[in-house]
């Protein structure tokens, strides 16, 4: 199946709204040539009449197509945007649940602009696909059968002379049209993506851009991709030029040429004179749903350039995926806490990022009794890191086994075995919107007494009920309206909140001064008292109730 075809497949049941909209836009064509014959022949008509009662009906034909025209005007934009604003919305439901298996081991390979230009700039171009691409030849196809048999009612050359001339303006020149401008459509999108990506980037780092008084980069790179971009918008404005007189040009021949053979029917008695100037006005009118289709194939090229990089990435093999058959995980149960725990045994683990590259695991084999506070140490890049990410399943492991209670981390669904694991890392993301909102990430039914226990536990409730708007302070992008502490802080608090069977603090206190690491750690023992708690850190904190010690080193883990 085509790109183009997996998106169209994708919006389901919302192609009756292109249906709809095809109709209408034909009502719409079909009161245009209404509109403009009977006009034509109401003023025909009244130079040769003395009163206006005999053309009553006319002029009412005339009010009536007029009123059509423009309620089906107005009800065909109506339903076309509405349905297109659905469409976008069913499109980009269907590539986040395309995309979200891919997070993160996938997603990072990318830049962060590209993706964002897929999933706004490439999706808003699939509303040409349907509004300007599938509408147009349908409504057009109709609205040509209605001003052929219109004219070959009068004659059947008069049809058969619209008709080759409307092949020649709806076909042949979209056609060639299509062919010069497929590869510029194609590149220009995506240059477009990539000079998105570039600013993303550049606006991201801005700051040290300017620190370094560098910002001549940004602006470099952006000039150089703007300056490849104009070759293919050069093509395009020319083959939309060429078409559009191309067009024009076989407008007013196809209205001589009708007009000439109606000439030669008006003279040998076959037609009524008055009936003459209806006939190349006819004509015209066909030619409105005509002119659409040359712009029809350009925005298809852009269309299918979109769906192949939307299509692209949705197709992407996950680094992990669902097990065919999942098993039911069965958590013990801490009858003292009422808590649900969880054994944690890893045995013989090797792992490496891709093929052909060192093993950043090996042979690691620890187990981590439930309810139990253990640091792992060692050295940057020996595989602290790595071990949280196959517990949350973010990396797929071949080599080894990791066990919760017994049930192969790998033989459960990924939901599952991920609300078993809560993660603090350094360069967690916390989002541009208020401090309640991202504690509520961790338990969305958690109310502002229990958020409060949670900052309290980690030694932020008095700086947040200090702040002027409370729970209500926004964060900032990635948190950057807070000091580092205090955004390790509140994601320490919104994993607090997830109650889950196992936490792993990822160098999650490494802003912190030792007081305040001492104060974190002693409040977040006592909220996690009976579960899990896995601290990775270079070096292990000086606090009582550490129960396993385990040094990581050259990728082997060893008790102490």
């Amino acid at each position: 199946m085509s790109s183009t075809r997996r998106v169209i497949h994708a919006v389901g049941g919302y192609r009756w709204w292109v249906a709809i909209t095809a109709l209408l836009s034909f009502v719409t064509l079909g009161a245009g040539i209404g509109l403009l014959a009977m006009s034509a022949f109401l003023i025909s008509k009244s130079a040769l009449v003395d009163t206006t009662i005999t053309l009553a009906l006319t002029i009412l034909g005339v009010r009536v197509f007029a009123m059509t025209r423009a309620v089906s005007r107005y009800a065909e934009r109506y339903v076309g945007h509405l349905g297109t604003f659905r469409i976008l919305t069913r499109i980009r439901m269907w590539f986040f649940r395309g995309i979200e298996p891919l997070a993160p081991a996938v997603l990072m390979q990318h830049q962060s602009g590209d993706l964002l230009t897929r999933i706004i700039a490439d999706i808003d171009t699939l509303q040409d696909l349907y509004l300007r691409v599938l509408v147009p030849p349908v409504a057009a196809a109709l609205a040509v059968g209605l001003g052929c048999i219109l004219l070959a009612g009068f004659s059947p050359w008069l049809g058969i002379a619209l008709f080759v001339f409307v092949c020649l303006c709806g076909i042949a020149i979209p056609l060639a049209m299509h062919g010069l401008t497929r590869s510029s459509s194609s590149s220009l999108l995506q240059e477009q993506a990539n000079l998105n990506a570039t600013l993303v980037e550049g606006i991201t780092g801005i700051a040290d851009l300017v620190a370094f008084g560098r910002e001549d980069l940004l602006l470099g790179r952006a000039e150089h991709i703007t300056a490849a971009q104009q070759p293919a918008r050069k093509q395009l404005a020319q083959a939309r030029g060429i078409a559009a007189g191309l067009t024009a040009l076989l407008v007013g021949l196809a209205a001589l040429t009708v007009l000439g053979f109606g000439v030669s029917l008006v003279s040998d008695g076959s037609l009524d004179g008055v009936y003459l100037a209806i006939l190349p006005l006819i004509a015209i009118a066909t030619f409105e749903a005509v002119g659409p289709l040359s712009a029809a194939y350009e925005h298809l090229g852009r269309s299918r350039a979109a769906a192949t990089r939307l299509v692209e990435l949705v197709d992407t093999p996950a680094s992990v995926a669902e097990p065919s058959e999942s098993a039911k995980l069965t958590l013990q149960d801490n009858t003292s806490s009422a808590l649900t725990v969880a054994d944690l045994t890893v045995t013989d683990l090797s792992f490496r990022y891709a093929e052909g590259e060192p093993l950043v695991l090996q042979n690691a084999t620890v187990q981590i009794p439930a309810g139990s506070f253990a640091v792992i140490t060692g050295p940057s890049g020996s595989g602290k890191s790595t071990l949280s990410n196959l517990l949350l399943r973010f990396w797929e492991y071949s080599q080894g086994s990791i066990q919760l209670n017994g049930y192969e981390l790998n033989r459960l669904g990924l939901d599952e075995a991920r609300s078993v694991v809560a993660l603090v890392a350094q360069h967690d993301h916390l989002f541009d919107t208020t401090l309640r909102d991202n504690l509520l990430l961790g338990d969305s039914r958690a109310d502002d007494e229990r958020l409060f226990e949670a900052c309290d536990a980690v030694c932020l409730g008095d700086w947040v009920r200090a702040l002027p708007a409370g729970l209500e302070e926004r964060a900032g992008e990635n948190g950057n309206r807070l000091s580092g502490g205090e955004r390790q802080r509140v994601m320490i608090a919104r994993a607090l909140l997830t109650e889950a069977p196992i936490l792993i603090l990822d160098e999650a206190t490494e802003h912190l001064d030792e007081e305040m690491q001492l104060g974190v750690l002693r409040g977040i023992l006592r909220w996690r008292s009976g579960r899990t708690t896995i601290m990775i850190t270079h070096e292990a904190p000086n606090i009582s109730g550490i129960d396993l010690r385990l040094q990581c080193s050259k990728g082997t883990l060893s008790e102490i």
